[in-house]
């Protein structure tokens, strides 16, 4: 198996370290197109859904919508974009939502750009390359905002009947603890191949 990665437009072909591959800047920026214009939808969907809920039932209506609707909303986006979507992190609360390796990868490298850089890159892509067929995946880094502290924040100072609802829904939850302004995981998007021949 190869995996081919791409910091700041170079392309390294892992596992064979001597050799170098390029992307052509014209596939990269088809690549940031598709994976932003999906990663942004899902953002935007999911948002507006926690928003209502929020309004109409307070976090515990908020949780519910992540617990009921998050992943079925993410399979309808991925319908409406034809592309693989998926939120990961390695502080996850559903443990549908843990990283692959590859994924992991790709929290390492933002979590190390952020503490050398002191910020988050805008993105990062992947090209996979298993069983002969090549899939590129655009990371979209996810930052903490405030309204996420209500149900990401420190335990201590949650509401009591959401901390209870969490932990009933999420025995094994690691996804608490978060400051405003923390880098809280990615949005992956796969691109297959074929769509960029």
């Amino acid at each position: 198996m190869k995996r081919v990665l791409l910091t700041a437009g170079v392309v390294i072909l892992l596992g064979c370290a001597s050799q170098q591959v390029q992307l052509s800047p014209e596939k990269q920026e088809k690549i940031k197109e598709i994976g932003e214009a999906s990663s942004m939808k899902l953002l935007k969907t999911l948002k507006g859904e926690l928003m209502a809920a929020m309004q109409k039932d307070g976090p515990v209506g908020a949780v519910e919508v992540c617990s009921n609707k998050a992943m079925a909303l993410t399979k309808q986006i991925e319908i409406e974009t034809s592309n693989q979507i998926k939120r990961t992190t390695f502080k996850y609360r559903n443990p549908n939502n843990a990283p692959d390796k590859y994924e992991a990868e790709a929290l390492t490298y933002f979590e190390e750009a952020l503490k050398k850089e002191g910020k988050l890159p805008p993105y990062y892509i992947q090209t996979v390359k298993e069983n002969g067929k090549i899939t590129y995946r655009y990371y979209k880094p996810l930052k903490v905002e405030g309204i996420c502290l209500t149900c990401h924040g420190d335990k201590n100072l949650m509401d009591k009947q959401l901390v209870e609802k969490i932990d009933k829904l999420y025995p094994q939850d690691k996804a608490y603890g978060y400051k405003e302004g923390d880098f809280r995981g990615v949005v992956r998007v796969s691109i297959d191949g074929e769509k960029l021949r």
